[in-house]
């Protein structure tokens, strides 16, 4: 994956703003988590912040919830805990949710108001209701074949099954209900 435009295009809004939103949303193992980590080594006063932490708790979930949904990301709980607060110059607190070992929440995370550079990273951050509150927002792809090898090297292959009939058809009915591809301010490809 090529970052240096993305990075020049940081370093301009940077210039611009005391602070600068960016979304980085797309396929499974298309580098977003990867790319999200080392702009943060890049950039001083950075956050990261990852959608996964905003999972659907079980217990939220109801029959026919997978084939019903283009999203598996709490939209309004991510909206109200952390780009409402950052938004309004506050700091930002969340506590992540996991699925494995226990599912459940973990201990409060804080995103500090002054951080200059946030980046959301994960797939739905670029959700309907959230689009427009960022400066730059990138759609990271990557080809099926890299796909199914990286998730299988790093979920192994009972993982590798689940997201081919789960996330991978949700993530891609949510880029292309939404149309992220024309709509996004850069592409990047993962492979």
């Amino acid at each position: 994956m090529d970052s240096h435009l993305l990075e020049a295009r940081i370093r301009d809004l940077l210039a611009e703003k005391s602070r600068v939103l960016i979304a980085l949303d797309g396929m499974s193992a298309s580098g977003k988590t990867t790319l999200a980590g080392a702009l943060s080594r890049r950039f001083p006063s950075c956050a990261v912040v990852h959608m996964d932490d905003f999972t659907i708790p079980f217990e939220d979930r109801f029959p026919g919830y997978f084939d019903a949904q283009l999203s598996n990301a709490d939209i309004g709980r991510f909206d109200r805990e952390v780009l409402t607060p950052l938004h309004l110059g506050r700091d930002a607190c969340y506590r992540p949710y996991v699925c494995h070992p226990e599912p459940g929440f973990l201990a409060p995370v804080t995103v500090a108001a002054q951080s200059r550079l946030v980046i959301v990273e994960g797939a739905y951050c670029l959700h309907p209701q959230l689009f427009e509150r960022y400066d730059l927002r990138v759609l990271c792809t990557v080809s099926p074949e890299v796909q199914r090898r990286r998730i299988l090297e790093r979920n192994g292959s009972a993982q590798l099954e689940r997201f081919l009939r789960l996330w991978i058809p949700m993530e891609n009915r949510h880029i292309q209900a939404h149309d992220l591809a024309a709509r996004c301010d850069l592409m990047l490809s993962g492979d």
